[in-house]
């Protein structure tokens, strides 16, 4: 499973408002509202049981980094955000601030499943060299695109990127 088929291109928010850890929950929900990706009549249950899960503990990482993260019988799917902000979010008292959100719902029976991918996400922000290129990227295409380079690197060729295609043998190549 990939982060980027999780996410896709419209779960991209380049420039998160928020300041704080709720604000930023509540932003990234109203989004994968907006775009269809969680119901709107199960958004304040999904906000609470993040808030709930934040409670437990908070799922800020370091490296500037909080993964925020549930599962829950309210979706079918994965299904995920990802949002960044210039000036930095307060996720958790006495840590630095956050500037990459990875917001995902996992389905409840899937707990493998979530596991594999929080450790996956780790493992892609755990590099400062990536992480800073997140936060300055200009735009939604340009994190997609970094969010498929850290994928290509970790599984191959993304056969759902469209700038990838292949030849009559199969093998794919870069278009």
């Amino acid at each position: 499973m990939r982060l980027i088929e999780i996410i896709g291109e419209k779960g991209v928010i380049p420039r998160l408002r928020a300041t704080d850890r709720d604000e930023a929950l509540l932003e990234i929900v109203d989004h994968m509202v907006e775009n269809g990706h969680v119901p709107a009549e199960q958004r304040e249950e999904i906000l609470m049981a993040l808030l709930k899960r934040e409670a437990l503990g908070a799922t800020s990482i370091g490296n500037s980094v909080a993964i925020p993260h549930v599962k829950t019988n309210l979706v079918n799917n994965f299904v995920g955000s990802i949002g960044i902000s210039r000036d930095g979010i307060r996720f958790a008292a006495g840590e630095p601030l956050v500037h990459i959100v990875i917001l995902f719902l996992s389905p409840e029976r899937a707990v493998s499943g979530h596991l594999r991918l929080l450790a996956h996400i780790g493992g892609i922000l755990n590099h400062d060299g990536y992480v800073r290129l997140l936060r300055d990227a200009q735009g939604r295409a340009e994190i997609v695109d970094l969010i498929r380079d850290a994928e290509r690197m970790i599984f191959g060729e993304d056969p759902g990127d469209p700038n990838e295609r292949g030849d009559d043998s199969g093998t794919p190549v870069l278009a």
